[in-house]
C-alpha cells in the first residue's frame, strides 16, 4: 500500500463521523421540537378545561339567579295570601235598619201580644169556648150562640150572629152587627158596632171605635165603661 492511501482513508473516516454527527444533532432538535410544540398543546388544553368549570358556573348564575327571583315571587305571593280582605258585613235592610228590625217594630206595634190578660171577664169566657179555629184574613162568624178562640192575625172578622162569644190575637177591622156578641181582642185597629148589646174588650192600645150599636161596652182590659 502506498503511503498516501492512509490519509484518505483517515479523511473519510472523520468525514463519515462529522456526518453521523451532525445526523445526531438534527435528530435531537426535531425530537426537541416535537417535544415543545406537544407540551403547549398540553398547556393549552390544561388552560382551556381551567377555563371550562369557570364558564360552566358563569352559564349556570342566570339560571340560579332566575330560581332565586321565582322563589322570591313565590314567597311574596304566600306572604300576600293572609293580607286578603275579611267578607263584608252584612247589608243593612231598607230603610237602613238591620235585619229583625221589622219583627220588633211589628211587636211594638201590637202591645197587646206581649201582655197579660187580668181581665176576670176574659179569662172566664176564654176557659168556656167551644172550639179552637186558625185565622183566616177574612172570616165571617155568622152561627148563633158560637164559642169560638181564633188563634193568629184577622184582617178583617165580621161577627153578625147572636149570642156570640170571640176571644181572637189580632184584628184589622171588627164589625159587630148581631146582638149580645162579646169579642176580646188583644190587638185590634178598628171596631164597627152596629148590633145591641155588643161587648169589646181589648189588651193593647186603643183602637178607632165607631159605635153605631145600643147598650154597648168597648173597653181596655182591667178596667170598667162608664
Amino acid at each position: 500500500m502506498s503511503p498516501t492511501t492512509r490519509p484518505l482513508s483517515s479523511r473519510r473516516a472523520a468525514a463519515a463521523i462529522l456526518m453521523t454527527l451532525s445526523l445526531a444533532g438534527v435528530s435531537a432538535c426535531s425530537v426537541s421540537i416535537g417535544g415543545g410544540s406537544t407540551n403547549q398543546g398540553a398547556a393549552t388544553t390544561a388552560s382551556q378545561e381551567v377555563a371550562s368549570p369557570r364558564q360552566s358556573t358563569a352559564a349556570a348564575q342566570p339560571s340560579t339567579a332566575a330560581t332565586g327571583s321565582q322563589a322570591a315571587g313565590s314567597q311574596a305571593t304566600a306572604s300576600g295570601a293572609p293580607e286578603q280582605s275579611a267578607p263584608a258585613a252584612p247589608a243593612a235592610t231598607a230603610g237602613g235598619s238591620a235585619p229583625g228590625a221589622g219583627a220588633q217594630q211589628a211587636s211594638g206595634d201590637r202591645p197587646g201580644a206581649q201582655a197579660t190578660i187580668t181581665d176576670s171577664d176574659w179569662l172566664s169566657d176564654l176557659e168556656g169556648v167551644d172550639r179552637t179555629v186558625s185565622a183566616t184574613p177574612s172570616m165571617l162568624l155568622n152561627e148563633a150562640n158560637d164559642e169560638v178562640r181564633i188563634e193568629g192575625d184577622v184582617a178583617n172578622l165580621n161577627v153578625s150572629a147572636d149570642n156570640v162569644t170571640v176571644v181572637v190575637d189580632y184584628v184589622g177591622l171588627l164589625t159587630v152587627t148581631g146582638t149580645n156578641a162579646e169579642v176580646y181582642v188583644k190587638d185590634v185597629d178598628r171596631v164597627v158596632i152596629k148590633g145591641g148589646n155588643a161587648k169589646v174588650v181589648w189588651a193593647g192600645n186603643t183602637p178607632k171605635i165607631e159605635d153605631f150599636g145600643s147598650n154597648t161596652e168597648t173597653r181596655q182590659q182591667g178596667s170598667r165603661s162608664s
